[in-house]
C-alpha cells in the first residue's frame, strides 16, 4: 500500500507525522459481512443503529430494501464489513482496532463520586453544571429532512468535562467522522446497558479501559456534523435506543 492510497483513505490527515494513538483507516481490510434477521418490532432504522451503522450504510449492502418501507419479521439483512482501522502506537508494538465488536461485559460497581448522581447513585448527568437539551429523543427535522434523534443534544460550552454516567468498560474512543459523531466516546454497562458521547473536543479515555462513574472522559466540542458545542448523549439497551430522559426523572 502506498502513501497515496493512504492519504485517500484519510483526509484529515494533513502531515506525514501523526502522533502515537490516532486511529487512522487502512483500505482494502475489511471484517466479513454478516447475515441478520429483522425480528419482532424492528425497522431498517433500528437494525442500522444496532449494528453501529447509518440507515444508508445499511440501505447500500441491501439494494432491494427501501427506507421506510416495513420489513417483515425474519427478513434477512447484509450488514456490511467495516474498515478495519489501525493504532498508531509505538514502533514496538503497534495495537489494532477494529469497528464494534463484542467484548466480555465487565463486572463492576457504580461509584458515588457526589457529582450530580440520581435514581440513587446509579446514573450520572454526563454534563457537568448544564442541562439545557436543545434537541430531545425523537422526530426531528435536520436540514430539511425528517430524522429520528436517537438521544439527546445538551447544550455547553467547548472543553466543559464530560462524564460517564455509569461504571464500564471503553468500548470505543475514537474519531467517527464517517457517521458524523467526530471525536466519540461509547461505554458498555453491567447488564447490557451502553452510552455515548459524541461531537467531543477532545477523548480523554481509550478503547478498552475501565472508567468510573462521574469520571471525566472527554470535553464538550463541535466536531463531526454539528453545528454548534454540545454533547450528543446516546442511551441504548443491549443496542436497543431508550430516551436517556427516562434515566432522570425528578433530576433539578
Amino acid at each position: 500500500m502506498g502513501l497515496a492510497q493512504l492519504r485517500a483513505a484519510n483526509p484529515q490527515l494533513r502531515r506525514d507525522v501523526v502522533q502515537a494513538g490516532r486511529v487512522i483507516k487502512i483500505p482494502n481490510r475489511r471484517l466479513a459481512a454478516a447475515r441478520y434477521h429483522v425480528r419482532s418490532g424492528e425497522n431498517l432504522t433500528v437494525v442500522a443503529r444496532r449494528h453501529g451503522l447509518s440507515l444508508s450504510e445499511l440501505l447500500r449492502a441491501n439494494p432491494k430494501l427501501k427506507a421506510g418501507r416495513p420489513v417483515q419479521v425474519g427478513t434477512a439483512v447484509t450488514i456490511p464489513g467495516r474498515v478495519v482501522a489501525a493504532r498508531l502506537g509505538t514502533a514496538a508494538a503497534p495495537a489494532v482496532a477494529v469497528r464494534r465488536a463484542p467484548t466480555p461485559r465487565a463486572t463492576l460497581r457504580t461509584a458515588s463520586t457526589g457529582r450530580q448522581i440520581v435514581n440513587e447513585g446509579r446514573w450520572v448527568w454526563p454534563v457537568e453544571g448544564y442541562h439545557r437539551v436543545t434537541s430531545g429523543y425523537g422526530e426531528r427535522t435536520l436540514e430539511g429532512d425528517q430524522e429520528m434523534h436517537y438521544g439527546l443534544d445538551i447544550a455547553a460550552p467547548t472543553g466543559t468535562p464530560v462524564l460517564a454516567a455509569r461504571s464500564g468498560r471503553v468500548l470505543e474512543s475514537r474519531n467517527d467522522a464517517e457517521r458524523g459523531w467526530g471525536w466519540t466516546v461509547v461505554l458498555e454497562h453491567p447488564d447490557g446497558w451502553i452510552t455515548r458521547y459524541a461531537h467531543l473536543s477532545v477523548n480523554l479515555v481509550k478503547a478498552g479501559q475501565l472508567v468510573r462513574a462521574g469520571q471525566t472522559v472527554g470535553r464538550v466540542g463541535s466536531t463531526g456534523r454539528s453545528t454548534g458545542a454540545h454533547l450528543h448523549y446516546g442511551t441504548y439497551l443491549r443496542w436497543n435506543p431508550k430516551d436517556p430522559m427516562a434515566l432522570y426523572r425528578g433530576l433539578d
